[in-house]
């Protein structure tokens, strides 16, 4: 008899269970890959600023000629491409000097400052060059100052308005940016006995500067 009880415990099959429960069984599905980390949205873009600083000269025919300056501030809104505004504050100077004999020397100077806002059109666009036309309109101040040896020197004023068009040449070089500018310009500011004109064919070079 122990000898048939030690056949059928050998014979009889055996199971293992886990520790704690019921046996394991593979389901053979791989475990989920985690989500992908959210990512941040892109930076919308915002308004670009650039400040430039120009010198040169004008000339309206005749003695009215002389010295200019310009100060530009540029905006381009998000989403313009190819456009821009300029709000320009400028300068000039048209001065002559006349000998009247007998009684001494005259001097004339006619100070002009117009503020422009100015619309921006880029028509070509290079690595290193682009060219914009320009197109602006704005309020004219002129002040001439008279003196003489023989007189008291005055000073009139007048406001009046000035309509400017032209062409600018820009070579981008990182934040500075170079650049010749070429325009015409027609207004009027009104001062009694005086014929000076204000306005005329202008050119400048300057630069400008990318602000961040």
């Amino acid at each position: 008899m122990r000898w048939l009880a030690l056949l059928f415990l050998l014979c009889s099959p055996a199971v293992v269970a886990a520790p704690g429960g019921s046996p394991r069984r593979s389901t053979g599905k791989k475990p989920k890959a985690p989500p992908p980390a959210a990512t941040k949205p892109a930076e919308q873009e915002r308004t670009r600023y650039s400040l430039a600083l120009a010198g040169g000269a004008f000339h309206g025919g005749g003695f009215n000629r002389g010295p200019q300056g310009s100060a530009q501030l540029t905006l381009t809104p998000p989403g313009w491409g190819r456009f821009a505004i300029d709000v320009e504050l400028g300068w000039r100077l048209a001065r002559f000097r006349r000998d009247i004999p007998g009684s001494g020397g005259m001097v004339s100077a006619l100070h002009s400052i117009p503020l422009s806002a100015v619309g921006r059109m880029n028509l070509v666009r290079m690595a290193h060059l682009r060219l914009d036309v320009r197109v602006g309109v704005g309020p004219l101040l002129a002040l001439h100052h008279l003196s003489s040896d023989f007189s008291s020197s005055s000073v009139r004023s007048a406001l009046g308005w000035e309509l400017l068009a032209g062409a600018q040449l820009r070579f981008p070089l990182g934040t500075l940016e170079p650049f010749l500018d070429v325009r015409v310009g027609l207004g009027e500011a009104y001062i009694p006995f005086v014929t000076g004109r204000l306005t005329g064919v202008q050119g400048l070079l300057g630069v400008r500067y990318q602000l961040p």
